[in-house]
């Protein structure tokens, strides 16, 4: 694992991974960061149609069965944008001072039972309401997030698409990382 920060002299905020060593998974060569990938990724209108259409997608079992192909791919890009923007927001935000709860407001936990957790798996949305992107992240201490990766989420449950079930398994592969490693803030970084 390799843990970059987002802004020369950085001390709390959004942190970026890299996964190296990880069993199961590597960050592409072509890739400083697994955001660099992201934004390549979900700014790609082939990648973004290429991606929806295949099975990992969960698109014909998922929430959006019914909708039109060339419709979501729309969606999707547009969000994206909208997505990244929010993301440099936040990462701005955060290096003026106390940055909790601009971090907590914005990253919240998977499931209610990880609310407390530390380090401890987190996403966040595009927007309130009826978002297609997860940026998913770990949070460490009380002025950090890890961003691990994103996910183009058309089914209920996580489980129901193999694109983000690699996404659980790259949080919880970096959470178990910090465990190990004892690291339990970013001056450790």
């Amino acid at each position: 694992m390799e843990i970059y920060r987002t802004f020369e002299g950085q001390y709390q905020g959004v942190y970026l991974a890299r996964f190296v060593n990880c069993p199961f998974y590597k960050t592409p060569e072509d890739y400083e960061t697994e955001l660099d990938k992201i934004q390549d990724h979900l700014q790609n209108p082939l990648y973004v149609r290429d991606f929806i259409k295949s099975s990992q997608s969960g698109w014909k079992k998922g929430s959006y069965k019914n909708d039109n192909l060339n419709f979501l791919v729309k969606q999707v890009l547009l969000e994206s944008a909208d997505l990244f923007d929010k993301l440099d927001k936040i990462s701005e935000e955060s290096l003026g001072g106390d940055c909790f709860e601009t971090l907590f407001d914005e990253f919240i936990e998977l499931s209610k039972s990880e609310r407390i957790d530390d380090p401890g798996r987190r996403k966040m949305y595009t927007y309130d309401h009826g978002s297609f992107l997860r940026l998913y992240g770990i949070r460490l201490g009380n002025n950090a997030i890890i961003v691990t990766g994103a996910g183009i989420k058309l089914v209920g449950k996580m489980q129901g698409s193999s694109a983000l079930k690699m996404e659980l398994n790259k949080l919880d592969y970096l959470k178990d990382w910090l465990k190990n490693e004892n690291i339990t803030d970013c001056t450790e970084f």
